[in-house]
């Protein structure tokens, strides 16, 4: 294009300019997909609301929890208003998790330099104290201090939007980190130092219960009480073990070769270095998650949420925007160019709950959605199986149905990612 002066605008161009290109492009035939499925987990529960918070990983990982929890309780109490608090889990993330990150911090700060010092300590500024978070680090938490109904815990001002405490709490940890850098009594002050994260902490959230009597309505509509629970022994009566969970993602680059078990460097809350997962073809995969459906439990999976989606239905699909049509664009990035380069990343969390299959052939996945009820399809979104082929990253199942190596691979670690990798993002 060599004179730029002569250049006309079209009538289409106009058209964008003045319209958002959701309006434009949408391809109808894919937003009125039937929202059916053939293929569907039992229980019957209201969507939460994580509000303005990146609380979603802890929201799938009690949404999962109480589709257990319902199946072992259906015969003693009315469970279609069953809800675990995500406040007391999100309590305990941020207490464990400064602690840990002061840790790494001594450590990565002991190391002679280097540009991987460098970039550790630059990785470990970002974000320390996001709301973000992956399975493993759930698992963690539920593990180690149980669960309660969310009525004994509600949500706070600050849990619903976090954005202040956050900020208040990066910087306590940065200074923090500063203190410890100019002291050789390293246990002692971070033993202070957790002394006063705690006490910030019941301000922004409140003080966590150690002991909670459990009110519900009983089969016979009639009030019922559990007295006296710790939040382990609730979580032991719920039938959920949280060892039995395992991740499982689909990381297509050729550097990092399938049926293996990677961990990522400093990332992690009451572990030092936990989080990790086994890498499988997208095949595998989606096979998983539907063995997982039809053995009547739900998935906790992460993918990236903002690809290719129309808000308004609810429904995502590789073709739902037709950016070619509209503005003569044609996206030839693999699955593993979008990871590779950061422009795919797993970035939010949610729940499996069905899908619908022809011919054997899945066609649309079910999913439970935590933004609340207004939000797509009652509180639910919609997934084609072509989107899940290229944005659905991790899924959370059941140990009993990975094959025998595969559950071998767990327990041995083939590489150590770096913190920084796109697979490192906490949903």
């Amino acid at each position: 294009m060599s004179n730029l002066s002569n250049y006309v605008v079209s009538p289409l161009q106009n058209a964008v300019y003045h319209n958002p290109l959701s309006n434009l492009a949408r391809n109808w035939e894919v937003t009125n997909t039937p929202f059916l499925f053939n293929h569907e987990v039992s229980g019957d529960f209201k969507i939460t609301d994580q509000k303005s918070s990146g609380r979603c990983w802890l929201f799938a990982t009690l949404n999962t929890l109480r589709f257990v929890a319902g199946e072992t309780w259906k015969d003693v109490m009315d469970t279609k208003d069953l809800e675990f608090s995500q406040s007391y889990l999100y309590f305990w993330d941020k207490y464990e998790r400064y602690q840990q990150y002061l840790r790494y911090f001594v450590e990565i700060n002991s190391k002679s330099d280097s540009d991987d010092k460098c970039h550790q300590i630059v990785n470990l500024c970002k974000d320390p104290l996001g709301d973000g978070g992956q399975w493993d680090m759930a698992k963690e938490i539920v593990k180690k201090y149980g669960i309660v109904p969310k009525k004994v815990y509600p949500d706070s001002y600050h849990a619903k939007a976090s954005a202040g405490m956050n900020s208040v709490l990066t910087e306590m940890l940065k200074q923090d980190w500063v203190t410890l850098s100019k002291s050789s009594n390293v246990e002692t002050l971070i033993t202070t130092m957790m002394v006063t994260v705690f006490n910030v902490l019941v301000s922004y959230l409140g003080k966590p219960p150690t002991t909670f009597d459990y009110k519900f309505t009983n089969k016979n509509k009639k009030p019922d009480v559990w007295k006296n629970l710790t939040p382990i022994q609730l979580l032991e009566k719920s039938g959920f073990n949280p060892e039995d969970w395992v991740s499982v993602v689909n990381d297509p680059r050729v550097e990092n070769p399938y049926n293996k078990y990677y961990q990522v460097l400093y990332l992690g809350n009451v572990k030092f270095q936990h989080v990790g997962w086994l890498n499988v073809n997208i095949n595998r995969l989606k096979e998983l998650a539907v063995k997982s459906i039809n053995s009547n439990k739900p998935v906790w999976f992460g993918c990236d949420v903002g690809a290719h989606r129309d808000r308004d239905s609810g429904v995502h699909d590789v073709d739902i925007i037709n950016y070619k049509q509209v503005l003569g664009l044609t996206n030839t990035m693999t699955k593993e160019d979008r990871l590779r380069y950061y422009h795919s990343v797993p970035s939010h969390a949610m729940v499996l709950t069905g899908y619908h299959s022809d011919d054997s052939h899945v066609q649309r996945w079910k999913v439970e959605n935590s933004w609340g009820s207004s939000s797509g399809i009652n509180g639910y979104l919609l997934f084609t199986d072509r989107w899940f082929d290229e944005y659905v990253f991790q899924v959370v199942v059941h140990k009993d149905l990975l094959t025998n190596d595969e559950k071998i691979q767990l327990s041995q670690v083939y590489k150590l990612i770096n913190p920084w990798d796109p697979l490192g993002t906490l949903a």
